[in-house]
């Protein structure tokens, strides 16, 4: 079964991450403390939406097992 969509919103997220860490590099000079909490900050919605995807797809793989073993 494929989970294409996943990977996707995965790949969506990175973009986004990745432009938003470029936007906020660009006030790094004027605001150093700010730039290092929003980094902290994109650090944790990183680390919760990795752990949320893992969970998402552990869930749909075990379902799909389940699914096929019904049809057996």
């Amino acid at each position: 079964m494929s989970f294409r969509w996943l990977d996707l919103l995965e790949k969506e997220f990175d973009k986004a991450y990745v432009d938003l860490d470029i936007l906020i590099g660009e006030l790094d000079s004027d605001e150093p403390e700010m730039v290092f909490a929003a980094r902290q900050k994109m650090s944790t919605l990183s680390s919760c939406f990795a752990q949320l995807t893992h969970k998402a797809q552990t869930i749909f793989q075990n379902n799909a097992k389940v699914e096929v073993s019904r049809l057996d």
